[in-house]
């Protein structure tokens, strides 16, 4: 697993071309939108963010999961906001090396994490193959139901209630993603790149309350 943490300015959005999209003009909205109150704390040193490249492999999410928290603590945010975010990035890896295309043994699942003034946006990106078609639309039906609540815990409850009544070997529920809107308080948005890397992203803001 290889680490890069380093300043990062703007608001990170990439120069990537995209062929199939999640909804990203509202991603652009959130990045440029502040909180209503401002914390005392000198955000300005604090636009960071942790870059990991990880191999396909289960054993490596709770590397990635201690990392994140760590990295999470070390620049000042509440045990709050750090166990909500770990587990959205746990969320989001588990995802991708379970979804993702390994066909190649240089493969890897790339964790992005970044820190900003108003968010903290975690990004997962992995392979993906032309068969992929069926899980992309899984998963952009799965993002716009939970937009369609107002309250995310709604969106909990139901899916709760939906995944109660599928069998138990049925593993594509799609709670997790449900989990990062409700629990880490996070927007899902996601694309493909020309590449066929597919990229899912959540993005939190931050609130005065959720500081150290």
């Amino acid at each position: 697993m290889s680490v890069n943490s380093k300043s990062a300015g703007g608001n990170g959005n990439k120069g990537r071309s995209r062929k199939h999209q999640g909804s990203l003009s509202h991603r652009r909205n959130l990045d440029k939108q502040g909180p209503n109150t401002k914390t005392n704390t000198d955000i300005s040193t604090l636009r960071k963010r942790m870059d990991l490249a990880i191999e396909p492999k289960w054993e490596q999410i709770e590397s990635v999961r201690k990392k994140t928290r760590s990295f999470l603590k070390a620049h000042g945010l509440s045990t709050e906001l750090t166990d909500a975010l770990t587990m959205v990035g746990s969320e989001l890896i588990e995802n991708g090396m379970k979804y993702g295309c390994f066909e190649h043994p240089d493969s890897r699942v790339t964790f992005h994490l970044r820190i900003s003034e108003y968010n903290i946006v975690i990004e997962v990106t992995h392979p993906t193959n032309p068969n992929a078609s069926h899980h992309l639309r899984r998963l952009d039906k799965t993002i716009q139901w939970i937009r369609g609540y107002q309250d995310p815990f709604q969106a909990y409850l139901e899916k709760i209630k939906e995944v109660a009544r599928k069998p138990i070997h049925d593993n594509e529920s799609g709670l997790g993603l449900v989990r990062i809107a409700y629990e880490g308080k996070s927007i899902l948005d996601f694309f493909v790149a020309e590449d066929d890397a597919l990229n899912v992203s959540a993005i939190a803001g931050i609130q005065e309350r959720l500081w150290r």
